[in-house]
C-alpha cells in the first residue's frame, strides 16, 4: 500500500472510530460481550506467553548443550484480529483494512538470549500484561470507565486495541471473539560467518 493510500485509510478509519464510539450505547448485554472478550483475550495472551517461554527455554538449552547457533536470538509475538468471513463483501473489506492498519502496541511480549547479556528477556506474565499495574487502571480510562464495568478488571490490551489504534470501535468489540485473534512467534537467530555448530 502506498503511503498516501495508507494515510487516507487511517484517516477514514479514525473518522469511523470517533463516529461509532460517539453513538455507542453501553447496555448490560454490550458490557457482557466486551467483558467476555476481555477475559477470552487474557487466555489467548496466556497461551502465546507460555509458548514464548517454552521456545526460549528450548533455545537456551540448545546453547548450553554446545549449539552456538542459539547464542543470539530474539523472539517477538505478533497478534492481530482475523474476522470470520461474512456474506457481505464490504464488511469483509472493512475488517481486512482494519487488520492491515492496526498495530497492537501492548503488551509487547519478547524473549531474548541470556548469553547476550539480556537475561531471559521475558517479564513475568502479570507484569508483561500490566495486570494490577499501579500505572494502569481501566476505571480511569475511556471507554471502560463506565458503571457497566464495576467489579470487572479490564486489561491493558483492551485499552490498546480499542483506543490507541483508532480503528476498532466498541461496536466492533461486541462482535469480536477471542478465538478469532491470531498470534505468531517471529524468531530471529543472529550469527555471522559459518554456522557455529
Amino acid at each position: 500500500m502506498h503511503i498516501d493510500e495508507e494515510y487516507e485509510l487511517s484517516e477514514m478509519l479514525a473518522e469511523r472510530w470517533y463516529r461509532l464510539n460517539e453513538s455507542f450505547v453501553w447496555t448490560s448485554e454490550n458490557a457482557r460481550k466486551v467483558i467476555e472478550l476481555n477475559n477470552g483475550l487474557l487466555e489467548r495472551y496466556r497461551e502465546v506467553y507460555d509458548e514464548l517461554v517454552r521456545v526460549s527455554a528450548e533455545y537456551e538449552e540448545r546453547f548450553r548443550s554446545g549449539d552456538s547457533n542459539y547464542k543470539d536470538y530474539t523472539i517477538d509475538v505478533d497478534f492481530w484480529y482475523d474476522a470470520p468471513e461474512s456474506q457481505d463483501k464490504e464488511e469483509n473489506d472493512l475488517w481486512e483494512k482494519m487488520r492491515d492498519v492496526s498495530n497492537f502496541w501492548g503488551p509487547h511480549l519478547r524473549a531474548r538470549s541470556a548469553e547476550r547479556g539480556y537475561g531471559l528477556g521475558i517479564e513475568p506474565f502479570e507484569k508483561a500484561l500490566h495486570i494490577n499495574d499501579k500505572d494502569w487502571d481501566s476505571r480511569n480510562e475511556p471507554p471502560f470507565n463506565t458503571k457497566e464495568f464495576e467489579g470487572n478488571y479490564v486489561y491493558y490490551f483492551m485499552h490498546d486495541i480499542f483506543t490507541h489504534n483508532c480503528t476498532y470501535t466498541m461496536q466492533d468489540a461486541v462482535k469480536m471473539k477471542a478465538e478469532d485473534f491470531t498470534w505468531q512467534l517471529s524468531i530471529c537467530l543472529k550469527y555471522s560467518g559459518k554456522s557455529r555448530r
